[in-house]
C-alpha cells in the first residue's frame, strides 16, 4: 500500500470522522458514533473495545482518544481542538484537561506493559483504517465545511427520504399523495415513509430477546462444568471463561439484532477478570496481616493477603553459612512491608501492577507495572546464609528494608 493512499485515507477519515450523539451513548458515544459512520452494529464496536481493554488496557486508551478527538453532534470541533483554539466545542476545558491527564496515564501503562497493549492498539488502528477503506460511503457521512470543520448531523444524500410535495394543476409533475392518504387530507405528513417501506428485522422477535438468557445459561453451564471437571483453574481463569461465553453471545447478537442486555454484564465481568488476575485469591483473606517467623523452619513458602496491608518481619531470622531459605509475599490491594535480617545475603524481586517500589534502596516510581530486582549481601559482605524473596502486589506500595 503506497504512502499516498495511506495519507489520503487518513485525511479523508479526519475530514469525515464520526460524530458523538448525546442521545445514543453508554459513556461518551464513541462506539455508537463509529458504528453509525460505517453502518455496523454498535454491539460489535463495544465488544471490540472490551476485548482491547483486556489486552493490556488498549481499549481504555483508544476510547479516551475517541472522546477527545471525535466532535459532538452539534459542535464545530472536538474537545481537543476546542482547547487548542481551533474551533467551538461544547466540552468544557476542565473535562478536556482531565481526559488528557487520564490519556497520559493510560498510555504510560499500556506502553510500559508486556507488549500486548501496544499490539492491540496497532491492530485496532489497522482495523479502523481498513474499515474506512471498505465502508467509508455506507454509513453517516458528515460533510466538510470550507474551514475544515464538519457540518453537524449530515448524512449521505441517498439515505434521507425524499419529501413529497402535493400535486397541483400548475405542476402535474409533482408526486401525488402516498398510498396511506389517498384523499390527500394530510399533505403536511406526506414526507413520512410508506408503512411497507419499513425495514423488516432479519431475526424473529422471539429469537432476539432469547439471546441474553440463552447466553447467560450457557455461561453458567460452562462455569459449572469448569468447577466440576477442572478444579485446578484459578478464579481469574474461570472469570475469563465466563467472559468468553458472554463475548460470543454479544457477537452472535450483533448479527441477530439482539443480546444488548449482555453489555452491562460484560463490562464489569471484564473488570473482574483483570482484578482477579492481579490479586492473589488463594487463601482469600481480608484485613492486615503480620508475620514474624523466628527460625528458618518457621518460614512458610508463601505469605498472602487479598485486601489489607502485609507485614513480613524476618529481622529475627538467623541462617548458617550455606543455608538458603526461599519465600514469597503476595498482597492484592494494600501496602507491603518486609524487614530483612541485617547480615543475611538477599536476592529480592519486587513487583507491583499499580504503585511504587522501594526494594533495599532501589526505587521504581515511574509507572505501572513497577519491578525491581536486587542482590544485596549486607554490610558484612557475602556469607551468613542466603534469602531468596519474591514480593508482588496488585495495587499498592512495596517496601523492603534491612533491620539495623
Amino acid at each position: 500500500m503506497s504512502q499516498i493512499n495511506v495519507e489520503h485515507t487518513a485525511r479523508e477519515f479526519w475530514a469525515t470522522r464520526p460524530r458523538r450523539r448525546s442521545s445514543d451513548r453508554k459513556i461518551a458515544g464513541v462506539a455508537a458514533a463509529i458504528a453509525r459512520r460505517y453502518a455496523v452494529d454498535p454491539v460489535l464496536v463495544r465488544v471490540a473495545f472490551v476485548v482491547a481493554t483486556i489486552s493490556g488496557g488498549a481499549g481504555v486508551l483508544l476510547y479516551l482518544l475517541g472522546w477527545l478527538l471525535l466532535p459532538a453532534e452539534r459542535d464545530h470541533a472536538s474537545g481537543a481542538q476546542g482547547v487548542a483554539g481551533r474551533g467551538r466545542s461544547s466540552m468544557s476545558a476542565l473535562l478536556t484537561i482531565v481526559l488528557v491527564l487520564l490519556l497520559i496515564l493510560t498510555a504510560a501503562a499500556v506502553l510500559d506493559g508486556h507488549g500486548s497493549g501496544v499490539i492491540a492498539v496497532a491492530v485496532a488502528l489497522g482495523a479502523l483504517f481498513l474499515l474506512h477503506r471498505s465502508r467509508a460511503g455506507l454509513g453517516e457521512v458528515p460533510e466538510s465545511r470550507p474551514d475544515g470543520t464538519q457540518q453537524p448531523g449530515t448524512q449521505q444524500p441517498d439515505t434521507e427520504p425524499a419529501a413529497r410535495t402535493p400535486a397541483t394543476a400548475d405542476d402535474p409533475e409533482r408526486p401525488g399523495p402516498p398510498t396511506w392518504d389517498p384523499l390527500g387530507a394530510a399533505p403536511f405528513a406526506w414526507d413520512l415513509p410508506e408503512p411497507s417501506a419499513q425495514p423488516d428485522s432479519t431475526a424473529p422477535q422471539g429469537a432476539r430477546w432469547k439471546i441474553t438468557p440463552i447466553t447467560l445459561g450457557l455461561a453458567l453451564l460452562a462455569g459449572g462444568i469448569s468447577l466440576a471437571f477442572a478444579p485446578g483453574l484459578s478464579a481469574a481463569q474461570n472469570a475469563a471463561l465466563l467472559l468468553g461465553v458472554v463475548g460470543l453471545g454479544l457477537v452472535v447478537g450483533a448479527f441477530l439484532q439482539g443480546g444488548r442486555g449482555l453489555i452491562p454484564i460484560a463490562i464489569p465481568l471484564a473488570l473482574l477478570t483483570w482484578v482477579l488476575s492481579a490479586v492473589p485469591t488463594a487463601g482469600f483473606k481480608l484485613g492486615g496481616s503480620h508475620w514474624m517467623p523466628a527460625s528458618a523452619a518457621q518460614v512458610q513458602p508463601r505469605y498472602a493477603t487479598t485486601i489489607g496491608n502485609g507485614n513480613l518481619d524476618l529481622s529475627a531470622l538467623r541462617l548458617t553459612d550455606g543455608q538458603t531459605v526461599k519465600t514469597s509475599v503476595g498482597v492484592g490491594i494494600g501496602q507491603t512491608y518486609v524487614y530483612l535480617p541485617p547480615n543475611v545475603d538477599a536476592q529480592v524481586t519486587c513487583q507491583t501492577q499499580l504503585g511504587d517500589v522501594d526494594c533495599l534502596g532501589q526505587r521504581d516510581a515511574d509507572g505501572s507495572p513497577s519491578r525491581v530486582t536486587v542482590t544485596d549481601n549486607g554490610p558484612d559482605g557475602p556469607g551468613g546464609g542466603k534469602l531468596v524473596l519474591d514480593v508482588h502486589s496488585g495495587v499498592g506500595q512495596i517496601r523492603v528494608d534491612r533491620e539495623s
